[in-house]
């Protein structure tokens, strides 16, 4: 469920629409709004692509706290 919030969380800080981030994983928007959900879960595989696509090592969405972004925005 974290793993999901974090992607949609960097996702949208980067400013990529759900559809664009799918075809780039080769998946559908709904197998892409499934992980994010915490519906299902994403292969090593498609991780690392997440990483690529977002410019970011793929360890950092795992390690991710939207909440601590919100924290330092509010300020």
């Amino acid at each position: 469920m974290q793993l999901g919030k974090n992607i949609k969380s960097i996702r949208g800080m980067k400013g990529f629409p759900l559809k664009y981030v799918a075809t780039e994983l080769g998946m559908s928007i709904s197998n892409l709004s499934n992980i994010e959900n915490g519906i299902t879960g994403i292969e090593s595989k498609n991780l690392q692509k997440l990483g690529m696509i977002f410019g970011i090592d793929h360890q950092q969405i795992l390690i991710f706290n939207p909440d601590k972004v919100m924290e330092l925005s509010t300020r």
